[in-house]
């Protein structure tokens, strides 16, 4: 039996970016190689660049499944999204900046 906190850890476990496009694996590891590649985007954006990695496919697929899949991840937590003129911008909200490594003094 499961423990509640594996089961938490195997729900909202972090998020693996892949390091290359790959058809061969599942849909959501490609659209999250789309949104890392673009860095912050909607998900017609995402959309675009899976159709310029995956030409064969339906662009209407290709869209579908950015719009789901970016959605599902936003609304459990595991990528950040801004809103911006109407839409929702994506990111993977990575740190940017180096961390001072200073802290207040107790």
């Amino acid at each position: 039996m499961k423990s509640a906190d594996e089961e938490f850890l195997n729900e909202y476990k972090p998020l693996h970016v892949p390091h290359e496009y790959d058809t061969g694996t599942c849909v959501q590891n490609n659209v999250i190689f789309a949104l890392a590649y673009l860095e912050e985007a909607s998900a017609d954006e995402v959309a675009e660049k899976l159709s310029s990695l995956e030409p064969g496919t339906n662009p209407a697929i290709h869209q579908k499944n950015a719009e789901d899949i970016l959605n599902y991840l936003f609304d459990k937590g595991l990528i950040k999204a801004n809103n911006k003129a109407g839409k929702l911008v994506f990111n993977l909200n990575k740190t940017r900046e180096e961390n001072s490594g200073k802290a207040d003094s107790l």
